[in-house]
């Protein structure tokens, strides 16, 4: 699925026929198990769409959980990690999950565009037009491809002994939480445990939104919203060499972490919508 969509070339605003396969390729997904979708327009430039599906829970009275993940690119970049990778992890959950007994909170698949552009135009506006509709929080899957195991592959923008301390080496996955997403972090540890028992998981509890780096993708707009908010990165370019490159291709990505990372994903939305 990766290939697929990379191989689409850079999803960005000067690329609209790349903007109109991907569309078109998540669409049809889709549906194809099953689900309705939505088309949400955001602005009057025809890349300028965010598409969702929403998965039905037992309770409509409960909260919606979301989890995403962004369609775009950088001009000149296929974007096989960033974030084609997030995007196969969300088809893959939304096939999941479809076969799973009705959980009792409903659950939205979100693929956003421009998370590329200054201020997250995709998501922002998302968040802005919930209004009144109940709505806990997102999982963002930004970057969940590449793994690099040699000793020192891992670069941090900083280290606080005790407090913020990364491993060294690039072969786990992040997840970042703020202080209200504390449980959602917990919970994808327990997705990983169940499902996918040798990832390795780097949780950043509580602190999540003091760092930096950890604000750079489409859980944002939901923090700012007073809203639950988890990343699940492999840290995007303190780790891949090939970030926001032309060599981000679908060959330089590890499929096996990929799917443990999808695997923890689905499990962590189980634990959460039951």
């Amino acid at each position: 699925m990766v290939e697929s969509i990379a191989g689409f070339g850079p999803r960005s605003e000067d690329r609209p026929e790349a903007v109109a396969a991907t569309l078109d390729f998540l669409q049809e997904r889709l549906e194809s198990l099953g689900y309705e979708v939505t088309l949400e327009k955001f602005g009057a430039q025809a890349h300028q769409v965010n598409v969702s599906a929403l998965l039905k829970g037992s309770q409509p009275e409960q909260p919606l959980i979301e989890i995403g993940a962004h369609w775009d690119t950088v001009k000149e970049s296929p974007g096989a990690d960033d974030n084609a990778s997030g995007v196969a992890g969300l088809l893959e959950v939304a096939r999941c999950l479809k076969g799973v007994p009705r959980m009792k909170r409903g659950i939205r698949f979100c693929f956003f565009g421009e998370e590329e552009v200054v201020g997250l135009p995709g998501s922002t506006s998302h968040v802005a037009n919930l209004g009144d509709e109940k709505v806990d929080g997102l999982i963002m899957l930004e970057m969940i491809g590449y793994s690099d195991p040699r000793p020192d592959s891992q670069k941090t923008p900083f280290r606080v002994p005790g407090v913020f301390w990364p491993p060294r080496t690039g072969d786990f996955i992040a997840v970042i939480a703020d202080r209200r997403s504390t449980r959602w972090a917990k919970a994808f540890e327990t997705g990983a445990a169940r499902y996918a028992g040798d990832l390795k998981v780097y949780a950043v509890r509580r602190i999540g939104g003091l760092i930096k780096d950890a604000a750079r993708s489409d859980h944002l707009p939901y923090w700012k919203s007073g809203r639950r908010g988890l990343l699940v990165t492999d840290t995007a370019n303190l780790r891949n060499p090939h970030y926001h490159k032309d060599t981000d291709t679908p060959e330089t990505l590890d499929y096996a972490f990929l799917a443990n990372v999808t695997r923890a994903a689905a499990g962590a939305l189980e634990v959460l919508a039951h």
